[in-house]
């Protein structure tokens, strides 16, 4: 779409979506610039944090044992994501499998497949900068997966999240809600974490967020609350 086409688009667009756009556009700019900040060192610090509380959520410690799925992302350190890495690996040391995710040009746009998260080889370049499994390596249908770690820029204690704006982990998310199973998990550093995340109704809003600081379990969210019906 030319950039003239997508401000026909824009304007043809409701006052209250134009409203929720800029809103995540701010905010996308600002915890962009933010985590930018952080510095490599530091970023190894705030992620083993966060890797302390998340390895004690019970939901994981359960799926761990059951040796059941369990799906994360590999982190974009140009971008400066909190790595959930060391995760994954001691989950899968643990006996459960772990899924990473293929961005794919059909749908469904994100497709995960079991690895060993320690194998550096089982991972290869990809779009948008990242890394991902090899298409040989077996595919896991999003329903069977039971806790799934996502990436935001921004969350709040209602589990509301924002993303880059691509919909890739809504769409993968929003099947899980709807198969009525999975555990949804935030990442993020604690300044990610915000008063009130700007999300529409096809933003699908997370059960807990897991940062170097805290551990918030997110009440469900309502329609009145602004958030996903």
């Amino acid at each position: 779409m030319t950039t003239s086409n997508a401000r026909r688009e824009y304007e043809r667009l409701g006052s209250g979506t134009r409203l929720l756009l800029e809103e995540k556009r701010a905010l996308r700019h600002s915890m962009m610039a933010r985590r930018l900040e952080v510095s490599p060192e530091e970023r190894a610090q705030l992620s083993g944090a966060m890797t302390a509380r998340l390895e004690a959520l019970p939901e994981l410690v359960a799926v761990q044992a059951a040796g059941g799925t369990v799906a994360g992302f590999v982190a974009l350190p140009a971008k400066g994501e909190v790595d959930p890495a060391a995760v994954l690996v001691a989950s899968h040391a643990r006996g459960a499998k772990v899924a990473l995710p293929r961005v794919s040009p059909v749908p469904p746009r994100l497709r995960f497949h079991e690895v060993d998260p320690a194998d550096e080889a089982a991972l290869a370049p990809g779009p948008y900068g990242l890394r991902e499994p090899a298409p040989s390596a077996a595919e896991i249908a999003v329903e069977s997966i039971e806790v799934l770690l996502l990436p935001g820029l921004a969350f709040d204690r209602a589990g509301r999240r924002l993303g880059y704006g691509g919909g890739y982990y809504d769409e993968a998310a929003g099947k899980l809600r709807a198969a009525g199973r999975g555990f949804l998990v935030g990442l993020a550093y604690d300044f990610q974490l915000v008063d009130r995340c700007p999300a529409g109704e096809t933003d699908v809003g997370v059960d807990c967020v897991v940062t170097d600081r805290q551990v918030v379990r997110c009440a469900p969210l309502q329609p009145s609350d602004g958030g996903p019906a």
